[in-house]
């Protein structure tokens, strides 16, 4: 029997640690994919497996972020619905603020100061604030401009530029011009109208701007027996001459603006007078 604290047991011990720890050690022989254990197919399959892991996050990784879509807006919406668009419209520019014509100097519908060297333009029905990009049809050139007014007042008009805006345009010598104009943001970058604008600043019908006092008050007296509530507004023509601007009614709704301006159109249609839709302000 052999004694734990014997030294030939001792020796015989350590002979036999010093050969587990070299079994312990020793790499293991390859090993065929499909033979030996479960535990040698898996240290044979992990290393390799890692690297296919890592090998795709790198990929993953450095692989260029997918852009960012940008909602568009409709034309009488604020919402980031997918169906949204701009503001967009056609038709005939002019422009304002030249020598003489008395506009320079002068509060606009927004309550500022006129300045023709200024980025703004007139606009009937859009919201005061609006940012707007212009395209002169006829040469290309494009410029931003910011609603402060309201106007034109001429009929088959639909925009009335600074003069800093119509000369970036290209058309001070002729005086008007096709344009195509879009809502944009303050960036320039296409979007929306609010909607809650039409509640904080209702359509209005202009039926006509009279300087004749008499005048105004005998066709105030016949709207209001058919149409109510009868506005008149202060403004200027140009060359100076002040006027009073004759409106009807308050509405929220855009079809509903429509239909009172058929109505007087109907009424009025033998006295020259075409009624138009634009803003309380």
């Amino acid at each position: 029997m052999l004694y734990p604290f014997n030294p030939t047991n001792w020796s015989q011990a350590c002979a036999s640690w010093i050969h587990e720890i070299h079994i312990a050690f020793d790499s293991p022989a390859p090993v065929v994919p499909g033979s030996g254990g479960v535990l040698r197919l898996m240290r044979w399959s992990t290393p390799r497996v890692a690297t296919l892991v890592a090998l795709s996050f790198t990929l993953h990784c450095t692989r260029p972020p997918a852009p960012l879509s940008r909602p568009t807006h409709g034309p009488r919406g604020g919402s980031a619905a997918a169906d949204a668009q701009p503001y967009v419209e056609e038709g005939l520019a002019s422009w304002y603020g030249g020598d003489g014509d008395g506009f320079a100097g002068r509060p606009t519908a927004s309550g500022e100061i006129f300045d023709p060297e200024q980025y703004t333009c007139a606009h009937r029905t859009l919201p005061l604030g609006t940012f707007v990009e212009v395209e002169n049809l006829e040469n290309l050139k494009r410029t931003v401009l910011r609603v402060n007014d309201r106007g034109p007042f001429i009929k088959g008009r639909v925009l009335d530029l600074s003069r800093r805006g119509a000369q970036d345009l290209a058309f001070l010598g002729r005086g008007t011009t096709h344009i195509r104009l879009r809502s944009v943001d303050a960036m320039g970058l296409p979007t929306a109208l609010d909607p809650s604008v039409d509640r904080t600043d209702p359509f209005v019908v202009q039926v006509a701007a009279l300087s004749n006092p008499q005048n105004i008050e005998s066709l105030t007296r016949e709207l209001e027996n058919t149409f109510g509530v009868v506005t008149l507004q202060g403004a200027t023509r140009r060359g100076g001459q002040p006027v009073k601007r004759v409106r009807v009614g308050s509405y929220t709704s855009r079809q509903d603006a429509e239909q009172a301006a058929e109505q007087l159109a109907k009424l009025l249609k033998d006295r020259g007078v075409e009624p138009f839709i634009t803003r309380q302000r």
